[in-house]
């Protein structure tokens, strides 16, 4: 063994501990193994660092994630004759000399995560970057361990647990290696190439001595090909041992090449009981039933995508089949494959390139102290202005001035609360892409058309790219300072380099000169994945993958995933320093590790408008919060053909997406297929919208107050239930509910014509509906009411839920009177956060607090003393409480008649319940 420096600041990340007399602060061992040297760094009580490298040479290459100064954590070190352990307070891991394997123990020594036996790590040749290695890392998976995490991936699953995932940005998929356990750890892999996770879920093509044809034959299924997309004129019909085609021309028999469909039709023989995991690969449309029941359903036209789903089966019997694809246009791709449940699973990471295996073991064991660890090392999220947390208005495109303030002004009108509204691409035509001018055709004044949204009480947020194309000032300035990427495509079309700083501040220094004197209040940074697998236009080939251009610090390969962090770092850091008076908020298609401290929203990409894809959102935007980024949205109706906005099916769709949508982090509808606004609806339907937008400004207060505890605490808005009930096994796949917040459960409507829906209410603790405030107890499926006007939601007992009056902006007066509910039945309390609302005052001391507490053996409500001050704050205030009871103090309606009226003057208050 030798050693190394522990280095490092001696500020401490969140959940860790101050240096502790029982605990020196030893060297860094380096334990030599037979794969190489293995590092170990405490980071803090509850993080381990570790660095596996060919040598025990430093990274080539600096985090672009964690960007904390290493604190200095107090730990020992026991050094056998066959093992190094490293021990903090709370976590330890032990590395044995003669294997490397690594084993982490909590303080009382139960394993929490290990290597298997055997070669679980390694560095060899990388083919994506031959200057780099490709790592790989395993680690085994107890049995009942749920995964979480991961980014954002459109597969509908709630836990990755025997499934596998790619971290590769794309539209609709977001990857960050950061993976929560409900085991009571997490893991930040700090690599932002291309990487796969294999959760035990690693599948190969169901092989032949497993399928019978529709016949019963045995040796594969019967597969019927046919011409059109949708099974029009069968063609061919043969037996097919296995499902793994790549066609470059035609199926054969007389199928045409392009334009066929075929369908897989018989049955399946499992081996084991216990839950499978099945794989469909497709270019296209493909859709799969196990004895009837769909579990794989995309229909439409797009490049190769993977969907992957869970079924459990019973040992040694035969399931019906079925498997439908079709083929657009090209060469065509359609695999079946299967993870058998085959005893112990592994958790595998690869990454196609890499200088060294590099990951930060985080312990909790609750998940908030996984994710408050996670910050703490890469960042802490800033606080959004209060209008941030409103409505936004938005839709794919405003095509004119005019169109956009007539909206600005049909909002106001209506008196239909709202904050924000989005100015999607294409402004710049005829300008070239990147050119950030304004068509003065149909946007005569930029200017004064954001001073007159202004005065309307609306921020607009402005589409803007890394893309530029030639014949602007902006690509000519880049393209001089060598700040565009190569290969650039044919039409001379090139991304940015975001990854050196004087890069970024040009970037930064055209949208400040060009958009941000122009009065422009947000940024929707899209395509950050970058878009590089697309061309820039019709006629515009495909120029290539980010993976295979050039950066100014190596190969995309390299650092494929990190695009979207440092290109909403050249914009956060911009506009800090240009302005410190209005908070940065950004609204972008993808999104990396560390990215929550640039002030950055993710949306779900460019998604379909239908009912599978909004039932999709709730698990996608769940384990986007679980990878430790805790700002997230969909686009409220999603992209559908035509102008469906007539039709009675699209509008239920709508007002569902609409209740989900107001219980995410950013409140925005956005599609295409024709207007959004809440009046194009119809009457009937704005009543209802105008329903959901109501109780969204409601919760200003609880929401903006836990957006400070997001900021000081690492503590999340959107909550798988994980967060909150880890110990109640009934809840860890779940993925159509969710906590907002500590007090709200929320349970969206994702099927059509539905009135009702099953809803599981976690154990400890019991509920009381929101719409009626009547009691239930935990550890109970219930079927919840879902009438068309409201989704289900649930409040636990012990919370404490403050509610402002009705706005029509989120900043229009102060929140006075505030209605505090009391939902009685255990112990609670809740900090009200107040602040000025907009500049970064807040991180200098200019904020206030007032602590709030329910004591239940006593019946006593304490609004205890205000902490703190900031200009502006109320000195005198009225909370209205209200201690809910059936048909008392429910709704989103304010309680006509609330039990006490406190007159608060910043001193402590306490109330009895009567």
């Amino acid at each position: 063994m030798t050693s190394g420096g522990s280095g490092g600041a001696a500020s401490m990340p969140v959940g860790g501990a101050g240096p502790d007399a029982d605990l020196p602060i030893p060297d860094d061992p380096v334990i030599q193994t037979p794969a190489g040297p293995i590092r170990l760094e405490p980071w803090s009580d509850r993080v381990i660092r570790v660095i596996h490298t060919v040598d025990d040479k430093p990274r080539a290459t600096k985090s672009l994630a964690v960007i904390q100064e290493r604190p200095k954590v107090p730990f020992k070190v026991e050094d056998t004759a066959t093992s190094v352990k490293v021990s903090t307070k709370l976590v330890s891991a032990t590395v044995e000399k003669a294997t490397g394997k690594i084993v982490f123990f909590d303080a009382s020594g139960k394993t929490l995560l290990a290597e298997p036996d055997g070669a679980a790590h390694s560095l060899t040749a990388s083919a994506a970057d031959p200057a780099t290695y490709q790592s790989r890392q395993s680690f085994l998976v107890e049995d009942g361990t749920e995964l979480y995490g991961l980014g954002e991936h459109q597969q509908g699953h709630m836990s990755y647990t025997g499934l596998t995932t790619t971290l590769q940005q794309k539209n609709g998929e977001i990857g960050v290696p950061v993976l929560v356990s409900s085991g009571g750890y997490g893991l930040l892999w700090d690599n932002p190439a291309l990487t796969t996770v294999d959760a035990g879920g690693r599948a190969v093509t169901v092989p032949s001595a497993n399928l019978f044809g529709a016949d019963d034959q045995p040796g594969g299924l019967t597969a019927e090909y046919f011409d059109g997309q949708n099974f029009e004129v069968s063609r061919l019909k043969r037996q097919e041992p296995m499902v793994d085609f790549s066609w470059l021309m035609s199926p054969g028999g007389g199928v045409a090449a392009d334009h066929f469909s075929a369908r897989f039709s018989g049955s399946l023989l499992s081996t084991m009981a216990g839950e499978y995991g099945f794989t469909v690969t497709a270019d296209d449309g493909a859709r799969l039933w196990v004895n009837d029941k769909l579990i794989v359903d995309d229909w439409a036209e797009h490049p190769e995508v993977t969907h992957t789903a869970k079924i459990r089966l019973e040992a040694n019997k035969k399931y019906k089949l079925r498997l439908e694809f079709f083929e657009n246009a090209g060469a065509a791709r359609i695999l079946l494959a299967w993870h058998p449940p085959d005893g112990t699973r592994q958790m595998i990471w690869e990454s196609e390139a890499a200088d060294a295996i590099d990951y930060y073991f985080m312990y909790g064991p609750e998940v908030d102290e996984v994710i408050a660890s996670y910050r703490s090392l890469t960042g802490p999220p800033p606080l959004f202005g209060r209008w941030a947390w409103g409505y936004w208005q938005s839709k794919e495109h405003y095509d004119t001035q005019a169109e956009l303030l007539s909206i600005v002004h049909g909002y106001r009108e209506r008196k239909l609360p709202i904050d924000g509204i989005v100015q999607d691409w294409f402004y710049w035509d005829p300008e070239p892409w990147g050119s950030h001018h304004f068509d003065p055709k149909r946007y005569p004044d930029p200017a004064a058309m954001t001073a007159e949204a202004h005065q309307n009480h609306f921020k607009v947020l402005l589409s803007v790219w890394a893309k530029f194309e030639p014949g602007s000032a902006n690509y000519q300035a880049l393209d001089a300072a060598g700040f565009l990427m190569s290969p650039k495509a044919p039409s001379g079309t090139a991304y940015y380099d975001p990854f050196t700083e004087p890069g970024r501040k040009m970037y930064w220094q055209q949208i400040q000169d060009s958009l941000f004197n122009k009065g422009f209040d947000a940024w929707w940074l899209d395509a950050t994945e970058p878009e590089l697998n697309a061309g820039p236009s019709l006629t515009d080939p495909i120029w290539g993958e980010f993976r295979h251009f050039q950066t100014k610090v190596g190969s995309g390969a390299t650092v494929f995933n990190a695009y979207p962090l440092m290109t909403t770092t050249a914009v956060y850091e911009g506009q800090r320093a240009a302005s410190p008076d209005k908070r940065v908020f950004i609204l972008t298609r993808s999104a990396y590790a560390g990215q929550q401290r640039n002030s950055a929203v993710s949306w779900s990409g460019d998604i379909r408008g239908d009912w599978p894809t909004l039932k999709a959102q709730i698990p996608a935007g769940l384990n986007f919060s679980l990878s430790g980024i805790p700002f997230w949205n969909s686009d409220i109706g999603g992209f559908v053909p035509g102008s469906p906005l007539t039709s009675p099916e699209f509008r239920e769709l709508y007002l569902r997406w609409f209740q989900f949508g107001a219980f995410c982090p950013m409140f925005r509808s956005h599609g295409s297929g024709g207007d959004r606004e809440m009046w194009r609806f119809g009457p009937e339907a704005q009543a209802t919208l105008l329903g959901v937008d109501e109780l969204r400004y409601r919760l200003l207060p609880y929401i903006y107050s836990t957006s400070w505890r997001m900021r000081n605490e690492g503590y999340t808005l959107m909550r798988g239930l994980v967060f909150d009930f880890r110990s109640d096994p009934e809840v860890l796949d779940i993925a159509d509910q969710f906590m907002f917040g500590p007090a709200l459960l929320i349970n969206p409507v994702t099927d059509s014509g539905a009135t009702s829906r099953a809803v599981y209410l976690p154990a400890n603790t019991e509920w009381y509906d929101f719409w009626t405030g009547t009691h239930q107890p935990g550890g109970t499926h219930i079927t919840a009411a879902a009438p068309i006007d409201h989704l289900p939601i649930f409040v636990h007992a012990g919370s404490i839920v403050p509610l402002g009056p009705v706005l029509q902006y989120a900043t229009e007066r102060p929140c006075d009177p505030t209605e505090l509910r009391v939902y009685r039945g255990a112990d609670g309390k809740f900090e009200l956060y107040e602040d000025e609302n907009d500049n970064y005052n807040y991180e200098k001391g200019m904020r206030a607090t007032i602590p709030i507490t329910w004591t239940e053996a006593t019946q006593t409500l304490t609004i205890g003393a205000v902490q703190g001050s900031f200009p502006g704050m109320l000195t005198n205030r009225t909370f209205n409480v209200v201690f809910v009871a059936s048909a008392h103090g429910a709704g989103r309606g304010e309680t006509p008649t609330p039990d006490k009226v406190v007159a608060y003057s910043g001193a402590e208050v306490t109330v009895k319940e009567p």
